[in-house]
C-alpha cells in the first residue's frame, strides 16, 4: 500500500489500517461536486458527476491523491421541474464538502474540489472559504467547463453551449460513449438573451436566476448537440487533464 499508484484511489476502498499508513504521503486531496439532474434525453442524470469523477482519477493516478468521496446531489433550481432531480439546499451542500474536506486537515491540508454543477459553485467557494480560515487549508475550486471554455469553443462548430449541447456530449462519447443514447440525441432549444445568457461562448456580464420550465425547454437541451464528436470530446478532455495537473504544480501541491 505504500506504492501511491497500486492503492485504491477513494477514501471509502481503504481499510483504516491502509489509509493510516498511506495519508501522511498524499500531497493533496481531492472532493468531486456534481448533480443529479436532467440533461436531455441523452445523457445519464449522473453527467455532471461522471465528468468530475473522471477527471478527479485520472488525477489521483498521476499523483497518489485521494478522492475523499462524490456529492452526487447539489444545488439545483433551473432545471427543477425536470423528473429525476434530487435538490440540496445550498446550506447542505457548504456543510457536506466542508465536513468531508476536513478529512485532509491533519495531513497535507491541500485540498481540490472538481466541480461539474454551475449551480453548486457559489456554495462550494463558501465551503472553501470556510476551511481556509477555521483550519488553514489550501482549498482550489474549479468547474470543469469554465477550466476549458476556450477549448470547447475551439472545437465546436455550434455556437451556443449552455446544457447537454455539443461540448458536454462529446465529452461524453469520448469518455463513456457506452452512456450516450445517439439515438436521442436532437438539436435543443437556442438560449435567450446576451447579458444574463449563462453560455460558454457568450462573456457572462450579468446572473439571472432562471428556472427553465418544461414548456420553454422542452428536451432539456440548451444548444445542440448534434454536432457533438468522440474526437473533439478527446481534445476538451486531454486539455482538462493537463489544465488541472497545471494547476496543482502551480499552487506547489506537486
Amino acid at each position: 500500500m505504500n506504492d501511491p499508484y497500486h492503492r485504491p484511489a477513494y477514501l471509502e476502498d481503504f481499510a483504516w489500517s491502509e489509509f493510516e499508513q498511506a495519508a501522511a504521503h498524499v500531497p493533496y486531496w481531492i472532493l468531486v461536486a456534481g448533480s443529479t439532474e436532467q440533461h436531455g434525453p441523452h445523457l445519464p442524470l449522473a453527467a455532471d458527476t461522471l465528468v468530475v469523477q473522471k477527471l478527479a482519477e485520472i488525477s489521483a493516478a498521476r499523483h497518489g491523491s485521494i478522492i475523499l468521496g462524490s456529492i452526487r446531489s447539489g444545488v439545483l433550481h433551473a432545471f427543477q421541474d425536470f423528473p429525476g432531480g434530487q435538490r440540496v439546499p445550498a446550506e447542505i451542500l457548504i456543510g457536506q464538502a466542508v465536513a468531508m474536506g476536513r478529512t485532509a486537515v491533519p495531513y497535507s491540508n491541500r485540498l481540490l474540489i472538481l466541480n461539474g454543477h454551475d449551480e453548486n459553485h457559489e456554495p462550494l467557494i463558501l465551503a472553501a472559504r470556510d476551511l481556509a480560515e477555521r483550519h488553514g487549508t489550501d482549498v482550489v475550486v474549479v468547474e470543469w467547463a469554465q477550466l476549458v471554455s476556450d477549448v470547447i469553443r475551439e472545437v465546436s462548430s455550434s455556437t451556443s453551449e449552455s446544457h447537454a449541447g455539443e461540448g458536454l456530449t462529446s465529452v461524453f462519447l469520448h469518455w463513456y460513449p457506452q452512456r450516450v443514447r445517439t439515438e436521442a440525441i436532437a438539436p435543443g432549444t437556442v438560449p435567450a438573451g446576451e447579458l444574463t445568457r449563462d453560455d460558454l461562448h457568450v462573456s457572462k456580464r450579468a446572473h439571472h436566476v432562471a428556472r427553465l420550465r418544461r414548456e420553454d425547454v422542452p428536451s432539456g437541451v440548451l444548444g445542440d448537440p448534434t454536432a457533438a464528436e468522440a474526437k473533439k470530446g478527446r481534445i476538451v478532455t486531454d486539455a482538462l487533464v493537463e489544465r488541472v495537473d497545471a494547476l496543482v504544480r502551480e499552487r506547489g501541491w506537486v
